[in-house]
């Protein structure tokens, strides 16, 4: 059982370090979440690509892994997948109020932004930890007694 929280040990340090100059862990990207589809027209088309509405938020995670999630200044936005990620375009109250009367309906009514959907990550994580404490509190009992 020591075994097991020493080979734990290892692959978290290593997951976790990083070049001195990062000074911070794991990695922090922006995401969207799709709050709704556009319809595929002209009027929702920017160079080419039709766009969605969508909410952006923070998402940090470690070895792809999310542990936690944060909205950011730009919620509400129209994006379109890329190759290099999202191309999006930030949406103020104006520019939210006439797509609301284009549409006739408000695609971000009801939408509300969860955290927890984005967190999972941190139970794994928590058993590990308490795996680790177990094994280092009661695992030398067990070589005790075998001596």
């Amino acid at each position: 059982m020591r075994y097991l929280a020493v080979i734990i040990g290892v692959f978290v340090t290593i997951a976790v370090s990083q070049p001195a100059e990062a000074r911070k862990r794991g990695t922090t990207n922006q995401e969207i979440a799709l709050v709704e589809n556009l319809p595929d027209t002209d009027e929702y088309q920017i160079d080419g690509s039709f766009v969605d509405v969508g909410y952006m938020y923070k998402e940090t995670s470690l070895l792809f892994i999310p542990l936690w999630a944060e909205e950011t200044t730009e919620t509400f936005v129209l994006y379109t997948e890329t190759e290099d990620g999202y191309a999006y375009l930030p949406l103020d109250d104006e520019e939210l109020e006439q797509l609301k009367s284009k549409l006739g309906s408000d695609p971000t009514e009801g939408y509300s932004f969860s955290r927890w959907k984005h967190m999972w990550g941190v139970f794994p994580a928590g058993l590990l930890i308490l795996l680790g404490i177990y094994s280092t509190l009661f695992g030398k009992k067990d070589d005790e007694e075998e001596a």
